[in-house]
């Protein structure tokens, strides 16, 4: 209970933040509706394979945890956080760069202001991507420590962000689709670098080490090993 109920709450609260782009860009007419009901539905499904390799690549953690080598898994837990946020700035470039195309590929033909509109949401959407890979990932090493409320509240605080920036950039600015993407981006910044600090702390079971960053080959094949598969899974 301790673990799987504030993450049932905080997988709803993820999906929150576009399901309420959606509803706040319903003023600025049909066609950003369009869009951004659209896009969402592509960043649903990045949501669910980085959050299922995150927590793929956590249990790599958990195990070095269960084996009683803590400074592997304070050094595994650096791995995962640099390898999938790397893996997700790829991911990121190459929708930027193929954004049209991925639309084109994904809904056919669509009315050309809701393809405008599509566009601007999924450029900006993407740039959140990396920023999403850093809460999972932490995320999912505070869940291997046992510790999932920590990750509810920050998910609360994004939350709070998004709609708060949604209003000032719809109802105030009047920015349209941008209006509603922005704050996106930014809310899922701040929960990422929020929980990155809090894994800093040397208090934490798993926490970053101070240490220069090296790639550890080995572990990073078994993070890939458990976690790419399960993001496939998810996808």
């Amino acid at each position: 209970k301790k673990l799987i109920i504030p993450l049932l709450f905080e997988q709803a609260l993820a999906i929150t933040v576009g399901m309420a782009d959606t509803v706040m860009i319903s003023s600025a007419g049909e066609a950003a509706v369009s869009g951004v009901s659209l896009i969402d539905m592509f960043n649903n499904l990045i949501i669910s394979v980085l959050a299922a390799l995150a927590t793929g690549g956590a249990v790599v953690t958990s195990q070095f945890l269960g084996a009683g080598k803590k400074e592997d898994a304070c050094k595994s837990a650096k791995q995962l956080i640099v390898s999938s946020v790397c893996i997700t700035i790829g991911i990121s470039i190459l929708v930027m760069v193929f954004c049209n195309g991925i639309i084109s590929l994904f809904f056919g033909k669509i009315e050309a202001d809701v393809f405008h509109n599509a566009v601007i949401y999924m450029m900006i959407s993407a740039l959140s991507f990396p920023f999403l890979a850093l809460y999972n990932s932490c995320a999912a090493l505070f869940r291997s420590m046992g510790n999932s409320q920590i990750t509810l509240k920050v998910s609360v605080v994004e939350n709070i962000i998004n709609i708060g920036g949604n209003a000032l950039g719809v109802y105030v600015l009047g920015l349209g689709v941008a209006g509603v993407a922005i704050p996106s981006l930014i809310s899922r910044a701040v929960a990422g670098f929020i929980l990155y600090h809090l894994l800093k702390k040397p208090s934490n079971e798993v926490h970053l080490l101070k240490e220069r960053f090296h790639i550890d080959w080995p572990v990073i094949h078994k993070i890939f090993y458990i976690g790419i598969p399960s993001g496939i899974e998810n996808g």
